[in-house]
């Protein structure tokens, strides 16, 4: 008689499954011919970002399922950095719009008061940056000097007023009295100007003085500004008394002279030159420098009325014109017009130098 079999004989093995393969949604492994013992210690890798080649993409590696878990949920994982995404940073946002539109608002409203402090801050700098503009203009002679010029002419135009006023109706005693000041001031201008202008030959005969070779055209201007620069200080010095007045009035003829000279030298080679150069080069510049080529065409206009205001100026005096009605009025106008332009363009150049250093 045949022995019975055992149970375990006559019920066929069962496969487990591991459960991360029933909730993993992937498919099953590839059916297997080992024992169902060896499935059930090899859970199903759950590193998604893992290679697939060679053993690690093999069903059969073995690994620690809490490990890739944790790999899996890592935020700071490689993966994302490789993207550029940060999922704090996703989550953050998330929680700012489903937090509803008061925050945003709010924030909103810091931003835009942010930026007015920092226009406001920007405002205050620029200020700061001109009375820093004027104080590196007031540190050099001519600076001073056109600025001073500017406050000489306008107390002038502002005497010439005031007699055309007297024309018609008599002045108060304060006006009276105000008009000695205003000449008295007049006075001591001119002759601060004049002062601040000493040793102006230096800058002539340094020049004259230069190893480097020069045309015959710049020595000659070299040597009309030493002539030019020395008779200013010879009339300088007969105004404070060091010298006597026949030698300053006839220092002052020369100066007036070598003054028109220069100024018509000025006009030639601004005219026949540089607005040409200027104004034809403008049509073949390329766009980057068109802006700098409009400022250099803006300034030597600007330059061409101060050497026309200059010109009107001293022809009076060179040509010893006898025009009473015109001589006070005109005197003012290209005074104040050729002191106005000098000091802008003495400004805007201190202005564009600290920018630049800025």
């Amino acid at each position: 008689m045949a022995t019975p079999s055992s149970p375990s004989d006559r019920i066929s093995p069962v496969k487990i499954i591991p459960p991360t393969v029933l909730t993993s949604g992937y498919p099953s492994p590839p059916p297997s011919t080992t024992s169902s013992s060896s499935w059930s210690h090899r859970p199903f890798p759950m590193d998604l970002h893992a290679s697939t080649s060679g053993l690690e993409g093999s069903w059969r590696m073995e690994g620690d399922l809490s490990r890739r878990s944790k790999d899996i949920w890592d935020i700071r994982g490689s993966h994302h950095e490789g993207l550029g995404l940060d999922i704090n940073d996703t989550i953050t946002s998330l929680g700012r719009n489903v937090g509803g539109s008061a925050e945003s608002a709010r924030e909103v409203s810091m931003e835009k008061e942010k930026g007015k402090g920092k226009e406001k801050e920007m405002g205050k700098g620029k200020e700061v940056l001109g009375v820093e503009v004027w104080a590196k203009v007031m540190d050099t002679s001519r600076g001073r000097d056109k600025v001073l010029k500017c406050a000489q002419y306008s107390l002038r135009t502002y005497l010439y007023l005031l007699t055309l006023v007297s024309r018609l109706r008599p002045l108060s005693p304060w006006f009276r009295s105000n008009h000695k000041r205003v000449k008295m001031a007049i006075s001591g201008l001119s002759l601060t100007r004049k002062c601040l202008l000493l040793l102006n030959p230096l800058h002539p005969l340094t020049d004259l003085l230069s190893p480097h070779p020069m045309s015959a055209r710049t020595l000659l201007s070299h040597l009309i500004d030493l002539i030019s620069a020395i008779s200013d200080d010879a009339y300088c010095l007969s105004r404070l008394g060091l010298v006597g007045r026949k030698t300053g009035g006839i220092a002052d003829r020369w100066s007036n002279r070598f003054w028109l000279l220069t100024t018509i030298m000025g006009l030639y080679k601004l005219h026949l030159k540089t607005i040409p150069r200027l104004r034809s080069s403008a049509t073949f510049t390329p766009p980057s420098a068109a802006e700098k080529r409009r400022s250099d065409l803006s300034e030597a206009e600007w330059t061409n009325r101060k050497l026309l205001a200059d010109l009107l100026f001293v022809s009076y005096d060179v040509f010893e014109l006898n025009w009473p009605v015109l001589e006070e009025p005109m005197k003012c106008l290209t005074g104040l017009t050729a002191g106005l332009i000098s000091t802008v363009k003495l400004y805007n150049a201190q202005w564009d130098a600290s920018v630049g250093k800025g």
